[in-house]
């Protein structure tokens, strides 16, 4: 059952396209050397696909082209994903995805003259991987590469930012409104209107005289 996961992937990829960048990311699945058989032509592996996964042998064909493309032959692949293999590989399994490959994209085969470009990415990787001298130099290429873009991607971080003050004006509670009632009263209004003929009154009783 493991085995179809990479066909699985390849058709669901064919019906969304935007998920090859995750995947191009991911390890590889099991099953990617029949994906490639069958973009190869191997009419045996075609039909066996088509009936485990219930679809047309036409859907199947096309899903594992576009997965090869976009998963396997992006610019900037390592060279092992470049055959669809892992780092454990063997000699043996690199040579047979080499040969369907460029059985796939060689342009005596029928197919997209566009593909032809692939073929370059093809040869290349097999020569980085095709003796063990060769894969270890590849090997250790790749480790310095990695390693040089994490140091840059260390160096590159920005420092986190402090903080700055607010510049907000401290919260002051607003005092209420005075109303009418608090209000000082001017000088003179003291004594209410309604009192002020009595105190005139009141003066002229005692001063003898009255009072403006």
């Amino acid at each position: 059952m493991a085995r179809v996961m990479a066909l699985k992937l390849a058709i669901d990829l064919l019906h969304f396209p935007a998920r090859a960048r995750s995947l191009r990311t991911a390890p590889l699945p099991e099953g990617v050397l029949d994906v490639i058989r069958i973009a190869a032509g191997d009419e045996e592996a075609l039909k066996r696909a088509a009936e485990t996964v219930d679809r047309s042998r036409e859907i199947v064909r096309e899903a594992a082209e576009f997965y090869v493309e976009q998963v396997l032959l992006y610019p900037g692949a390592d060279s092992y994903r470049v055959l669809g293999a892992k780092p454990d590989a063997s000699y043996e399994e690199l040579r047979h995805a080499m040969a369907l490959l460029l059985r796939w994209l060689h342009p005596d085969g029928g197919r997209h003259g566009a593909r032809a470009v692939f073929a370059s990415r093809v040869t290349e990787a097999w020569n980085d991987l095709k003796t063990q001298d060769r894969r270890k130099t590849y090997e250790r290429s790749a480790q310095r590469a990695a390693a040089d873009r994490s140091h840059s991607r260390s160096d590159g971080v920005a420092p986190q930012h402090r903080q700055k003050p607010s510049r907000r004006k401290p919260y002051v509670k607003a005092m209420p409104p005075i109303s009418v009632r608090h209000r000082r009263q001017p000088y003179g209004s003291v004594f209410p209107q309604r009192d002020a003929g009595l105190f005139r009154r009141l003066l002229t009783l005692l001063l003898g005289r009255s009072v403006p």
